[in-house]
């Protein structure tokens, strides 16, 4: 059974919370009534890298997961989004999945990215989170990473290792352009769908986006750069299996000789 993505490229406007909201849930409906069965968003696609990123906050099953939710009643679509998620006294940069039915799953960046200073130095502002997180679109089983989480190849590898036919990243940068998914893809055979922001970031550079969907081959379906939109890809996710037992990448690996 195929499924219709919709990864959304947004500005990231930081801090600006309700107008954010507001758009998103503009875009949301608009790839609805375009048959998407799941819709990607951006990294801390509310609050951004901001000082307040505390007092904005938002607990797992807050507001925006809520209006998403209230978005997708009668319908069967996903919506994935990145929250700045509070947890008691804890701060997670996370990935929220909604249906209609409310939260399906939440993945907390397991990866921080410390080579920075201020706003996006994580570890100072957000604790790690501590597994991987799978669910099913419309019966195929599916990952999801962050930003800097993608970084590391091992990622990817342990979503397919889990028998993932799609994964989903969500990033918070100048750009992630398919030059950086593509090898991912192809070496995993996994399909692979990627949000970034685009507009201004908090210190007012420029970020392209670069946002794109790429087959379990690594051939790039779509992508968007320099301005928002939507893209949209109807991926076939049930072929990945023999995909993947066909290539070389995969099943010539040696996982008794690795550390």
């Amino acid at each position: 059974m195929s499924v219709r993505i919709a990864v959304v490229q947004q500005e990231g406007n930081p801090g600006r919370v309700e107008e954010n909201r507001a758009k998103a849930l503009c875009f949301a409906h608009e790839a609805m009534q375009k048959g998407a069965d799941i819709i990607l968003f951006h990294e801390e696609l509310l609050v951004g890298y901001v000082e307040n990123l505390r007092e904005l906050a938002e607990p797992v099953d807050g507001p925006t997961t809520r209006a998403f939710q209230g978005l997708l009643q009668g319908s069967e679509a996903l919506v994935l989004y990145g929250s700045t998620e509070r947890d008691g006294d804890r701060y997670y940069a996370a990935a929220t999945l909604v249906s209609a039915r409310g939260v399906v799953a939440n993945y907390r960046k397991t990866h921080l990215w410390w080579k920075a200073e201020g706003l996006r130095h994580e570890p100072t502002h957000y604790s790690p989170g501590d597994r991987l997180v799978t669910f099913d679109v419309k019966g195929h089983k599916s990952g999801v990473m962050i930003c800097y989480d993608g970084d590391f190849p091992e990622m990817t590898r342990a979503y397919a290792n889990l028998g993932c036919t799609m994964l989903f990243w969500l990033n918070n940068r100048g750009s992630r352009g398919p030059e950086e998914v593509c090898r991912l893809a192809d070496s995993n055979s996994i399909i692979i769908a990627s949000a970034c922001c685009c507009g201004r970031d908090e210190s007012g550079n420029t970020c392209r986006g670069g946002s794109n969907i790429t087959d379990a081959r690594g051939q790039l379906i779509a992508e968007i750069w320099d301005h928002e939109g939507i893209i949209f890809a109807e991926v076939h996710p049930e072929e990945v299996p023999q995909i993947r037992q066909n290539n070389p990448w995969y099943r010539g690996r040696r996982p008794d000789l690795y550390c």
